[in-house]
């Protein structure tokens, strides 16, 4: 019985499991979860990939063996004490719920019957090789937990050779008496003070198909069976799962012990076909996966960063990355923040410059040429000047990003957002743009949603 804690353990996993499938989070506690990947949710609308490709899971493990035939021992009631057996896996993914197990199983089954009128006993090595399709409950629970429960079906191949123990080390046949003994003679009161007390050494050494004991002839020592498991898996890490499991093989086989109905005598079976527990622990290893993936490393896993980050749209010699003045002409001379020279510091680049030596602080015209007395005062007589003429008086601020990042102008489809009336769309109100089209209140597209979301960024 020192096993029994490990169907206690698989019990109190499947429970843990199984919680969550009546827990269920409140709209609020869905909405605070959802807020933070907003801006990613907007990048793009393709959810995210659990499992992106179909790797196999290595399974290796270890459990328990427990016979029911028509020869048992005393403790197969129980299927958590038995013979000891080794089990492996490969297992393919077809969906979210549903696996394909290819596993093996390797070890040893037993029967010892000992009782008033009944003397039996066998050992078989066995290979147990199969399929199974798997389903989990994933879908079933909403809280997360580390702890999946699953059932699995499956069709499998079974191999055996079954012997008896039937003779002593010394070759004696054993005989059982009424008494309890074993004895080297047949039972009679009147020879039993000629008998020899043997011991039983558990060396299965007769091969009982040959022995041919009910006319069945030299029978096919391959069966095929039907596994049906329940179970629970617990996540470790993203690569590592703990499996504990219990699977009940149905044998269409009723020669496993070498007993079957057409026997006679003690040697009379019944009419049900052989069966085995096996209740196992896993170890599950996802070596091939590659890593989950989150909705934003899906919108970006085919850009080439590198290439980005070297990039020269203006062939001034100077990263994008870097550049302050992107869209130079070609051929001009530029800082190291690939603005182009500007000697005199007037704001005008020298290859725009009529005036290249202005004075110090000189308030000059769009060329470069130091403005009179009279037109700076025409100049400051205007109401002021319009955002879209902004480059007219700036030439030399076109395209760089300092000026289109404080004068990009809202949208007018956008223009009902600025609650604040501070011409730009802050973080406060694109959340609350989110939120009502989320909720059925905003007349705007999704389209619409993702331009808005590109426009505060830019802006």
């Amino acid at each position: 019985m020192k096993y029994n804690f490990v169907i206690t353990v698989i019990v109190l996993l499947l429970s843990l499991s199984f919680r969550g499938l009546a827990q269920q989070d409140t709209v609020k506690s869905d909405t605070a979860t959802l807020e933070p990947d907003f801006r990613y949710l907007l990048m793009d609308d393709e959810t995210e990939v659990e499992y992106p490709v179909f790797k196999p899971v290595i399974g290796l493990g270890y459990g328990i063996i427990t016979f029911r035939g028509d020869v048992n021992d005393i403790y197969n009631g129980s299927p958590m004490v038995g013979r000891t057996a080794f089990n492996f896996s490969v297992a393919r993914r077809l969906s979210k719920n549903v696996n394909v197990n290819f596993q093996g199983i390797n070890g040893k089954l037993t029967g010892n019957e000992r009782g008033p009128d009944r003397y039996l006993n066998f050992k078989t090595d066995f290979l147990n090789i199969g399929v199974n399709f798997e389903y989990n409950f994933r879908h079933l629970i909403i809280k997360p937990t580390p702890v999946i429960p699953f059932l699995s079906l499956g069709l499998e191949s079974f191999s055996f050779n079954s012997k008896a123990d039937m003779y002593d080390a010394n070759g004696n046949l054993y005989h059982f008496w009424s008494d309890g003994s074993i004895r080297n003679i047949a039972e009679n009161p009147l020879t039993a003070h000629t008998s020899t007390i043997l011991q039983r050494d558990y060396n299965y050494e007769t091969d009982v198909r040959e022995l041919d004991l009910d006319g069945l002839g030299k029978y096919n020592q391959t069966a095929f069976g039907l596994p049906i498991s329940l179970g629970a898996d617990m996540k470790v890490t993203d690569r590592v799962s703990i499996r504990m499991a219990v699977t009940y093989h149905m044998l269409f086989n009723d020669l496993i012990d070498n007993v079957s109905e057409v026997g006679t005598g003690i040697r009379q079976g019944n009419s049900a076909n052989d069966k085995f527990w096996y209740s196992h622990v896993s170890l599950r290893l996802d070596l091939f996966s590659p890593p989950k993936m989150t909705i934003l490393d899906i919108h970006y896993q085919g850009i080439d960063f590198i290439a980005l980050d070297l990039e020269d749209e203006d062939n001034d010699h100077v990263r994008d990355i870097d550049d302050n003045c992107p869209g130079t002409p070609p051929g001009i001379k530029v800082t190291d923040k690939g603005c182009p020279i500007d000697t005199d510091n007037d704001g005008i680049p020298d290859y725009l410059d009529l005036e290249k030596n202005s004075a110090p602080k000189a308030i000059v015209n769009t060329k470069g040429v130091t403005m009179t007395d009279d037109e700076i005062i025409a100049l400051g007589s205007r109401p002021g000047v319009l955002r879209s003429e902004m480059y007219d008086y700036y030439p030399s601020m076109r395209g760089t990003k300092g000026f289109i990042t404080f004068y990009l102008e809202i949208p007018e489809k956008f223009k009902h957002l600025d609650i604040n009336d501070n011409e730009r769309v802050d973080l406060d109100e694109l959340m609350q743009a989110i939120d009502d089209f989320f909720d059925m209140k905003s007349k705007l597209s999704l389209e619409e949603i993702y331009e808005l979301n590109d426009f505060f960024f830019d802006q």
